[in-house]
């Protein structure tokens, strides 16, 4: 399996480069091979296919992945942030019995508990299964985010995953051996797993907190020269606000995942490292790679992303606008996912051997690039999280708050999630108490602010823009977080 002889290569050569730096811990290529081979010697041993993942630590996520895909089984992302009866619920599910998760979280039931930390005795290379796993075999199930229902579980085959989209998407994102790569986004999310293993792939360093977190971004940047950035938008933007410009001067590499930068976060990271190349790519946990391009500082916004598609993408449109050229994409690729779980609702639409998941898109430049519109979902993207504003609407509902509004208000220095209501003010401990068996943590609300009345226009119609008015007639806002 070209995942662990990658790493039993980096480990033999450059046992003590550091593999992966946390704020708090590090783990070289040679510790991380010592570590996964000894779960890896205890997952044999297992008669379940599936093990699950459940922690927002980057070294606990690496040493599980690696051990779980050594052994031939299927690693399966439970979110540390989903509340427990969520959690719970995805891994019965899911079929997970077993589960490596941080030791500060409660054992969720059904499931036995394997810790990420044990050393083996001997420092011998792991073969025994890892060599023998052909490309169709399932290699990871992670959730996608942000849907107003059940998390979405895709599954992907080694072949998807590791064998082709690894190897087209490096060169192109720039992962390589003498990279240090910052990701401060969630590692148990697709783009922050994804960052880890190509980062380990490459022999490179990866840097991350596990989650958004300032001041251990700054601990980062202060131990390592970043030579490389792996993020959504909207944590780039604020990496490059708050971190001392000093600490980013050697960027030579950002790769930015979703909706397109903005350009004055173009022209920020230039005028910080101004010999920096800005890669934007569209993608998705469904198809993995679809296109990218390359940003200069002087090259206008536009809002589509208009891009190359990846070696080997093919795309197509299904009921295409005769007006704009527009329609339905569909993706045949190697890179592409399996489908969802057999556990889940939805599917996956089909066209032969390409799939489509609602983006719309037209092609240009004869069928080599492609052109994406923003889907219209009110999609909200807060410290890394795709948050559904739906979804916490009706979450709200359910304990008492119906018809509440959800808006992201960013004139602070910190982007915060607001939601509106008229309904008479509620206990903040007792939200707080109700909300957490609905939502995970980062999708409640940071304030609840209650108005007398809704703001209406001059017709009488719901105002829903000035909701952001300095004017409102409040009754009380309540900081829940």
């Amino acid at each position: 399996m070209e995942l662990w002889q990658s790493l039993a290569r980096w480990a033999d050569q450059q046992p003590d480069r550091l593999a992966v730096l946390t704020p708090g811990r590090q783990l070289t290529y040679g510790q991380l091979k010592r570590r996964s081979s000894a779960i890896a010697r205890q997952l044999d041993s297992l008669q379940s296919t599936r093990i699950g993942a459940r922690t927002s630590d980057p070294i606990e996520m690496a040493i599980a992945f690696y051990a779980i895909a050594a052994s031939g089984k299927t690693l399966v992302v439970i979110d540390p942030a989903w509340p427990e009866n969520l959690a719970s619920t995805m891994a019965a599910s899911l079929h997970c019995k077993y589960m490596i998760e941080s030791p500060n979280l409660t054992t969720l039931p059904g499931v036995s508990r394997l810790m990420a930390f044990p050393e083996s005795p001997a420092d011998d290379d792991y073969v025994a299964s890892a060599a023998n796993l052909s490309g169709s075999r399932d290699l990871l199930v992670i959730c996608t985010s942000g849907s107003s229902s059940r998390p979405k579980p895709v599954v992907r085959t080694v072949g998807s995953w590791e064998e082709e989209s690894l190897s087209a998407g490096s060169r192109i994102l720039g992962a390589s051996l003498d990279q240090a790569t910052l990701c401060p986004s969630p590692i148990s999310h697709g783009l922050g797993l994804y960052a880890m293993v190509e980062s380990v792939h490459s022999g490179g360093t990866f840097l991350a907190t596990g989650k958004w977190d300032l001041n251990g971004m700054r601990s980062l940047l202060s131990q390592s020269s970043c030579t490389r950035i792996v993020s959504v938008p909207t944590i780039l933007r604020r990496v490059l606000e708050l971190a001392e410009p000093t600490f980013l001067s050697n960027l030579l590499v950002v790769v930015s995942g979703g909706e397109a930068l903005h350009q004055e976060t173009v022209q920020l990271l230039h005028e910080i490292a101004p010999m920096a190349r800005c890669v934007e790519y569209f993608g998705s946990s469904e198809h993995s790679l679809i296109a990218y391009r390359e940003r200069k500082p002087d090259q206008p916004a536009s809002p589509y992303f208009e891009g190359q598609l990846f070696p080997g993408v093919r795309a197509h449109i299904h009921g295409k606008d005769s007006a704009t050229g527009f329609g339905l994409l569909y993706i045949d690729s190697p890179f592409n996912a399996k489908g969802y779980d057999a556990s889940s609702e939805a599917s996956v639409s089909r066209c032969g051997k390409s799939i489509g998941i609602g983006d719309r898109a037209m092609l240009a430049s004869g069928s080599a690039r492609v052109v994406l519109a923003r889907r219209n979902d009110e999609m909200m993207n807060l410290n890394g999280n795709n948050i559904h504003p739906g979804e916490v609407s009706t979450a709200l509902e359910s304990v008492g708050l119906p018809n509440a509004i959800v808006r992201l208000d960013e004139s602070g220095p910190e982007p915060q999630m607001v939601a509106y209501t008229v309904s008479p003010p509620r206990s903040r401990s007792t939200l707080l108490s109700s909300l957490g068996q609905h939502l995970s943590r980062y999708k409640i609300p940071h304030r609840i602010t209650y108005l007398r009345s809704w703001p209406e226009t001059f017709s009488g119609k719901l105002n829903t823009a000035a909701l952001n008015d300095q004017d409102l007639d409040i009754e009380r806002s309540d900081w829940l977080r």
